[in-house]
């Protein structure tokens, strides 16, 4: 039994998802982060933005790490 809703599943505005349709994808570098824990984080960034000398994390056992070079 159809419920007559053609739309189901879409949001409204919603067009193609694709590359083309968003625009090409800036270069990315992955960092990794180390916490006192020894547990690593390898966030991506685009090869121009500045890389953060600590990062936080979502690990209730960590607050924050920092790049062990």
């Amino acid at each position: 039994m159809s419920s007559g809703n053609a739309i189901r599943g879409s949001r409204v505005g919603a067009g193609p998802m694709g590359e083309a349709e968003r625009g090409e994808a800036a270069p990315r570098v992955w960092v990794s982060f180390w916490c006192a824990n020894k547990h690593e984080t390898r966030p991506s960034f685009a090869t121009d933005a500045a890389i953060p000398d600590t990062w936080e994390i979502k690990n209730k056992n960590c607050k924050k790490v920092r790049i062990i070079k």
